[in-house]
């Protein structure tokens, strides 16, 4: 029974973002168990913190994601964000290495990259978020950079890692230069 409420969810969650789960089936076939922890982790990773700072939490999943995969992975955390309300101009400004210029996405996607990669300019990104949204922002930036960034690693441990690919961002297409900026 929970297998396949499990694969139903998956499926649903795949259909809405044509993404491709075959990684969270074969999780769930193996072991019900991991995938109900999977769709639990899901849960608790995903804390939002105040509305005001819904860009910069954006921006930080997909700086994680990006950070930490340039195949379908960080294609999918491009569309979820798309889907959640993000600017598609604000996503590309961050792809081409512009960061700058994305407002609060763009600080949230340069939190991300330097708190996984213990950047000199930490300190000073998280003091912004914080002066502008609170330190719940701060909370919710750093769920982000943290917890998006399993999922790649999660693919590639279990043996379903892709290759780079060009991202699509409203239909235009970016191909990433790394190491990308933080």
């Amino acid at each position: 029974m929970i297998r396949a409420l499990l694969h139903s969810g998956t499926r649903r969650f795949a259909r809405q973002f044509n993404y491709d789960a075959t990684y969270q089936h074969d999780m769930i076939d193996a072991d019900a168990g991991a995938g109900a922890r999977l769709a639990l982790f899901q849960m608790v990773s995903n804390y939002a913190g105040p509305a005001s700072a819904h860009h910069v939490r954006m921006g930080a999943l997909v700086g994680s994601a990006v950070e930490g995969d340039c195949g379908p992975c960080a294609q999918l955390t491009v569309d979820m964000a798309l889907a959640h309300g993000a600017r598609a101009a604000d996503i590309q400004a961050c792809l081409n290495g512009a960061p700058e210029a994305a407002g609060d996405f763009g600080l949230g996607y340069r939190f991300a990259w330097a708190a996984i990669r213990n950047h000199t300019d930490l300190d000073t990104l998280r003091d912004r978020i914080d002066a502008a949204h609170g330190p719940r922002a701060v909370i919710a930036a750093s769920f982000a950079a943290a917890f998006t960034r399993t999922y790649p690693v999660l693919k590639r441990g279990l043996g379903h890692g892709q290759l780079c690919q060009r991202l699509s961002v409203a239909g235009t297409s970016i191909t990433l230069t790394y190491p990308a900026p933080a």
